[in-house]
């Protein structure tokens, strides 16, 4: 009897101590630590490939935006330069290529570049195009003493003026109230061969219309078409 009381408490104790040490093991948490690393990693790399795409999205919508502008003046370009079969594009790339526009080879000047230019749809856009080409000190000196000569004509008055000079070639555009040979003093400014137009608008205002030559000599003009 006595040992079947101590075999029964050895059983009662053996199996307290393997519930306890079972129980122990379940509730101790369990540690990864290469998850939660890897998955920080991958969402940050995802994060930094989005804003590249972005940037490239952006840098593609104003390239377009730059081309669509480029064609606008490519075809404001044609448009003028249309207007033309002696002068061209070229003409207007460098000084010496627009001086050569209106003087040919043997010194003689160009009829049918003054024709055209007289004839331009916009003379002032005709103007401001010479003015963008890059002026020598010579041009530069011509077109200080053709503004100052503007300034001071005598006997009109003077608005809506537009002015410049390139290589050997001057352009003039003015609105005027006056006597038409006083806007015409203004080519003595210098020495030139001298080409003018008047027009005259519906309500009496009057356009005056010149192109200027550099000349040693004005009275040596000839003309070759």
């Amino acid at each position: 009897m006595l040992k079947s009381i101590i075999a029964f408490v050895c059983v009662l104790f053996f199996t307290y101590f393997c519930y306890s040490y079972f129980n122990q093991q379940a509730t101790e948490p369990i540690i990864l630590p290469d998850i939660a690393p890897t998955m920080n990693s991958e969402l940050q790399t995802s994060s930094d490939n989005h804003i590249p795409n972005t940037d490239k999205e952006i840098i593609a919508e104003v390239t377009n935006n730059i081309e669509f502008t480029t064609n606008l003046v490519d075809e404001d370009n044609e448009d003028f330069f249309n207007q033309f079969t002696h002068l061209n594009k070229s003409h207007f790339q460098s000084s010496e290529q627009l001086t050569s526009g209106f003087i040919n080879k043997d010194g003689a000047v160009s009829q049918i570049a003054l024709e055209e230019t007289f004839r331009v749809n916009d003379f002032e856009n005709f103007i401001e195009r010479i003015n963008s080409i890059e002026k020598s000190e010579d041009a530069a000196m011509r077109e200080s003493l053709l503004s100052e000569s503007l300034y001071k004509l005598e006997g009109i008055h003077v608005y809506s003026e537009s002015y410049s000079c390139a290589g050997k070639i001057c352009l003039v555009s003015f609105n005027f109230d006056g006597n038409d040979e006083s806007a015409s003093e203004l080519s003595k400014f210098i020495d030139n061969y001298s080409f003018t137009n008047i027009i005259e608008g519906e309500n009496g205002s009057k356009q005056f219309r010149a192109v200027y030559i550099e000349s040693d000599d004005p009275s040596t003009l000839s003309l070759s078409y």
